[in-house]
């Protein structure tokens, strides 16, 4: 736990240094005037940043000490570079920690710390989480790596991430912070925003807060996992409740510029989680705008700036699977000899299709929606469908919003249209393509919440606002419903590991019985039951089967895998 709060501390200061370098970059290119940064602005480009970094040294070297030092080297040389509006944020920083909220954001920061430093090991953490970060660590990248495991070709930058704030080369043991260092942040600035809840005339972004806060409690014993459904929903989170708050707060300052970085960052998402990628829509609006403003460089610029933050990830894809885009067959450009076979592929994309819909049988991938929708629906529990049934209220919700702005021939704010839109039609691609609760909890949190903001803004008296106001109740109470039993579970669950002794250690990656097999000249390891690998066993596999459909390219391990059949 202690551990923890130091290493949260230097994140803070790396992170938000080499964000705010970036920042002030892309104001010289965009040659936008030098507008005050923020501090969750200055931490969330630097985690973008860093995140793309990670993965660009991978495709050359290992992610450890020299890598490590490089990224040190820069967030000082930014801090040097950009010491006036560093120092802008330090002041405002030190000012917040001798206060009563500060006082505040440190019982945060001891809650989410407890929480992070033990628990429950993420299921998909034991499959291949661990594994990705322990070859982020040794060696990088290598070839091929999806045929000895095909959950390895999901390549979510998440995990370069977490291997570069893992520590190992340096405490001689990794470290998995980084998910409890986003609910951190994330908590923190939540909180901080509902402080004048009563002052704004519009409530949206403040009500969307809360999303962020449901979501801690509904993971709160999973936080100690570097779980890239966690990061993805929390990056996903913030990004919808900061384009609430540029909408709440019509500042001048609050032009496209800001929304242009929203859509850079939506594209990071997308890199941490395929399925989050819908976040990506919300570029329409700040691309129209420019383009009719004929903002021709700040186009390039923010185009570019998508681009770099993409392109590592996909070499990354092309280099450990063979495919630009792994499960999806439907870009094959890469003849490799280390691609994964395309039926392999394929069943690996229906296996989660079919999970997520509860039918667990491949064959039944393409079933109709009349056939797994009451299946899936009774495997659901209450409060599961409590939450499904909250976005269906916030439906009819929303749809009667839409009916008042219409009679009464309001001007449409768009940037209003694009945010309901985007988080609606996530909840649409989840539904329809692997509806795992947690695959888009964000998403389902962020949907009724957001009609009950909208609905809390001042408007005209009237038969439409009242029938609204009733829809915004039952979609409140449908919600209570939902967070008051993970309420129950944490409390129980603080009860139940209070006296784990992690208070100043972070407790293990789970070690597990290990048998081993030969893949070429190579001994790899697999678990003697189940699928759990976790971190230790190196290197090794979850799914032996898969494995034994793999073949050496060479006699090194960093010559890497191909398919053998």
């Amino acid at each position: 736990m202690l551990e923890i709060l130091v290493l949260w501390g230097y994140m803070l200061f790396v992170n938000a240094s080499v964000g705010v370098g970036v920042l002030k970059l892309v104001g010289v290119l965009t040659k936008k005037k030098d507008k005050k940064i923020r501090w969750m602005s200055a931490v969330t480009a630097g985690i973008v940043t860093v995140t793309v970094y990670a993965e660009t040294w991978s495709l050359f070297w290992k992610v450890g000490m020299l890598a490590h030092l490089l990224l040190l080297g820069a967030a000082v040389l930014s801090a040097v570079l950009c010491r006036d509006a560093f120092a802008r944020l330090y002041r405002g920083f030190r000012r917040e920690c001798i206060s009563w909220d500060g006082f505040l954001f440190l019982l945060l920061a001891l809650a989410v710390a407890f929480c992070a430093s033990r628990g429950i090991q993420h299921t998909d953490t034991g499959i291949y989480h661990a594994q990705t970060i322990r070859w982020y660590e040794e060696y990088g990248l290598v070839k091929g790596l999806a045929n000895l495991q095909q959950h390895f070709g999901y390549n979510s930058a998440y995990l370069g991430f977490a291997a570069i704030f893992s520590m190992k080369w340096l405490l001689g043991r990794s470290l998995h912070v980084t998910t409890g260092f986003f609910a951190f942040l994330l908590c923190g600035w939540a909180l901080a925003g509902l402080k004048n809840f009563k002052k704004h005339e519009n409530n949206l972004a403040d009500v969307s807060r809360f999303g962020i806060l449901i979501y801690t409690m509904v993971n709160v014993e999973g936080l100690m996992s570097p779980a890239t459904d966690y990061a993805a929903m929390y990056l996903s989170l913030y990004l919808i409740v900061r384009w609430a708050e540029l909408i709440t707060e019509r500042r001048k300052e609050a032009d496209l510029s800001d929304y242009s970085l929203l859509c850079v960052l939506a594209v990071c998402v997308a890199t941490y989680k395929l399925s989050a990628g819908v976040l990506v829509l919300l570029a329409l609006y700040p691309a129209v705008g420019l383009v009719r403003d004929g903002q021709w460089r700040q186009i390039g610029v923010y185009l570019g700036a998508g681009v770099l933050v993409l392109l590592p990830f996909l070499m990354r894809n092309v280099l450990l699977s063979g495919w630009l885009i792994y499960p999806f067959a439907g870009i094959d450009l890469f003849p490799v000899d280390w691609k994964v076979p395309a039926w392999q592929l394929q069943h690996d994309s229906d296996q989660i299709k079919v999970w997520g819909k509860c039918l667990f049988d491949v064959a039944k991938a393409d079933a109709p929606l009349r056939e797994w929708l009451p299946l899936w629906w009774e495997a659901k529990d209450t409060y599961e469908k409590m939450l499904i049934e909250a976005n269906l209220a916030a439906i009819a919700v929303e749809g009667l919003g839409i009916l008042h702005t219409a009679w009464h021939r309001k001007r449409v704010a768009w940037e209003w249209v694009i945010l309901h839109l985007t988080v609606f039609a996530g909840n649409l691609v989840w539904f329809w393509m692997a509806p795992f609760i947690r695959y888009g909890l964000a998403f389902l949190l962020e949907f009724p919440l957001l009609a009950i903001g909208s609905w809390l803004k001042r408007m005209e008296n009237g038969g439409i606002r009242i029938l609204a106001g009733f829809g915004s109740a039952v979609v409140y109470l449908l919600l209570c419903c939902y967070f008051s039993y993970y309420t129950v579970a944490d409390m129980n669950w603080v009860k139940a590991h209070f006296r784990d002794p992690s208070y100043v250690r972070q407790q293990d990656y789970d070690r597990v019985e290990v048998e081993s097999m030969q893949v070429g000249s190579l001994t790899v390891y697999y678990p003697a039951s189940g699928d759990n690998i976790s971190y230790h066993a190196f290197p090794a596999t979850a799914c032996k089967p898969m494995a034994e459909r793999a073949g050496m390219r060479g006699n090194r391990m960093e010559d890497g895998f191909y398919p053998l059949e």
